[in-house]
């Protein structure tokens, strides 16, 4: 998947700087040895993400932008949303989710900050970003100027960025990510109250899961498709679900999905559970939201996305399915309130040797390598059965 992933596009070496999980994640995943790990059609990563970066983004046009500047994002498919929320006892400053402390502009073209930034806000869908200091994109060198995100109750957000113009825009460079067999990861992960699976989409290929299973695998989420302006369903889906349970693999599945309201959260909520044709999981269904390369131009806020995901979570209750929330150790701490993790199980994407984020969690995908009945990589998780993971 995921969160937290290598993306398809590199809109910006922002995200490939920032690049330590898959995630993207998020992103959507895809054999990890060939193929960038997003479904996504922009570029990002969506784990350990920060506030700081390199970022690099190419445009047409040549200008010179001066010394105080107001951004408007750019909407391509705003969602349908009720009235926003009062902002009187707002107190939350806005979310910065990448800044481009350092970001890198082609020499003679229009200069927006908003291509190379991604922000958000709890209330506010509208959150205004502006910027001082001069951008002479017609003359090479170094520009410092300082961004600022501000709501709708006056809180903000500043932080320095360096615009560097260039003639000749870097390459983005790739950051390893550990890799390690399904032997090793059961050695170092399993315990007395752990178990060790994996999760897969289209890009694992055919799946031998008894194999698998004798591997000493004994879970599996399975990507049961997309959803951007519509559903896509996972050409794998219903292959990988019915040899998951032929093999006796307890499972679940997860959608990749770009929900931010209540009614399209439901009517995801209901295709899946169309899509499993009275097929009955032993593992939660996954809500994967990963799309934060310019989290600005949904016109939602990180309550919006709570919101949708509360509904999808109860229109899911009331055809015997429970939900889950997939994200980062960012995404967690930043996207997601404290009431809503705290009433649904977590999937946690950090590939790190040991997880950094601090809030609960039952089930944590951790790298990615080889598993027999596979014929590429595949993401490796751990589930603990003295945690909430269902």
């Amino acid at each position: 998947m995921k969160v937290l992933k290598i993306r398809l596009l590199a809109l910006s070496l922002c995200a490939a700087l920032m690049l330590c999980s898959c995630a993207d994640s998020a992103s959507e995943k895809q054999d990890s040895s060939s193929q960038p790990q997003s479904e996504s059609v922009t570029s990002q990563t969506t784990s350990s993400v920060t506030a700081s970066s390199t970022t690099s983004v190419s445009t047409t046009a040549s200008t010179t932008t001066s010394t105080t500047t107001t951004t408007t994002p750019t909407s391509t498919t705003p969602p349908t949303v009720t009235a926003p929320v009062p902002p009187s006892a707002d107190r939350t400053n806005p979310t910065v989710i990448y800044g481009g402390s350092t970001t890198y502009h082609a020499l003679g073209t229009p200069f927006d900050l908003n291509k190379y930034v991604s922000y958000g806000d709890d209330t506010d869908r509208h959150p205004r970003l502006t910027y001082t200091g001069k951008v002479d994109t017609d003359k090479q060198g170094d520009y410092p100027i300082k961004a600022t995100v501000t709501d709708s109750s006056g809180n903000s957000t500043s932080w320095d960025i360096t615009v560097k113009v260039v003639s000749s825009l870097p390459s983005s460079p790739s950051e390893p990510i550990p890799s390690m067999t399904f032997e090793e990861f059961t050695s170092k992960y399993k315990s007395a109250n752990t178990r060790v699976g994996i999760d897969v989409s289209q890009w694992q290929g055919e799946i031998d899961f008894n194999a698998v299973k004798n591997a000493g695998c004994s879970f599996v989420f399975i990507r049961v498709g997309t959803k951007f302006s519509g559903f896509t369903l996972d050409p794998y889906f219903k292959k990988n679900l019915d040899g998951a349970l032929a093999a006796g693999l307890d499972v679940g599945v997860y959608l990749y999905t770009t929900d931010l309201t209540e009614a399209s959260a439901r009517e995801s909520a209901k295709w899946v559970v169309s899509q499993l044709g009275g097929k009955k999981l032993t593992l939660p269904v996954a809500f994967d939201w990963e799309e934060l390369d310019s989290f600005q131009s949904f016109g939602a806020s990180f309550a919006d996305l709570n919101a949708a995901y509360i509904a999808f979570k109860n229109e899911l209750a009331q055809n015997g399915c429970s939900a889950m929330i997939y994200g980062s150790d960012f995404t967690l701490g930043k996207l997601w309130s404290d009431p809503v993790k705290n009433t649904s199980p977590i999937w946690l994407a950090q590939y790190t040797d040991k997880p950094t984020y601090k809030g609960d969690f039952g089930v944590w995908q951790v790298c990615y390598g080889r598993i027999a009945g596979i014929g590429g990589n595949t993401d490796f998780n751990v589930l603990y059965t003295d945690k909430k993971y269902k």
